[in-house]
């Protein structure tokens, strides 16, 4: 229980330092599939994109929801009728995104393991404390939803809601970041094809 509560706490801190740990991997390493099959690698990186503009969407659209209201109202609405941890779940999308425009397998399959790991404690944690709040009305919202891959069979959308200005502005700069960190990606992958960066390691 300890170790859950610490997880959802640091969850910000030690998602910064794998990515410190995975940037640092992807300046000494290249990726073989560049040398041994690159339209692989380039499809790779296409799904990547991809799925970072799904995780992109997906957050703002939970942002538009949520923000502002995370613990004081139990959303029950919009993507969050479709599964009850959506912005994590467009987050791992976003994360698997950003791993595979490294055009490697074993960066995003490391980020889905770590993903795992690290985030369905904090799930849990999270879902204790709306438990705690919010008592029966959660515990059938969680019998009728799902934790994390939507389900829209019973999808529900109001025709108006309010949506908090302030939060829903702090949203839109978190989501910045996946964009910048495909940047972050490309322009490493275009220091190692100018041999400005070593090659020590070879990464599929």
């Amino acid at each position: 229980m300890k170790i859950n509560i610490f997880y959802a706490r640091e969850r910000i801190g030690l998602s910064r330092i794998v990515s410190l740990v995975i940037i640092f991997a992807l300046f000494i390493s290249q990726n073989a599939w560049s040398q041994i099959a690159p339209v692989f690698g380039e499809e790779l990186s296409l799904i990547g994109v991809i799925l970072i503009g799904i995780a992109v969407i997906g957050r703002i659209w939970c942002g538009s929801f949520i923000c502002g209201f995370k613990n004081t109202t139990l959303v029950m609405n919009g993507p969050y009728s479709a599964c009850r941890n959506p912005l994590y779940f467009f987050s791992f999308i976003g994360a698997l995104g950003i791993g595979l425009t490294t055009q490697t397998l074993t960066i995003p399959t490391v980020i889905t393991i770590i993903f795992w790991i690290y985030y369905t404690p904090v799930m849990s944690t999270e879902e204790k404390k709306l438990m705690g709040i919010h008592g029966a009305e959660f515990e059938k919202y969680c019998a009728r939803v799902p934790r994390f891959f939507p389900s829209f069979k019973n999808y529900t959308a109001p025709a108006e809601y309010t949506v908090s200005t302030k939060h829903f502005q702090v949203c839109l700069k978190e989501v910045v970041w996946f964009i910048i960190a495909a940047g972050i990606i490309d322009f490493i992958e275009e220091l190692h094809s100018l041999h400005y960066l070593p090659n020590k390691i070879l990464i599929y």
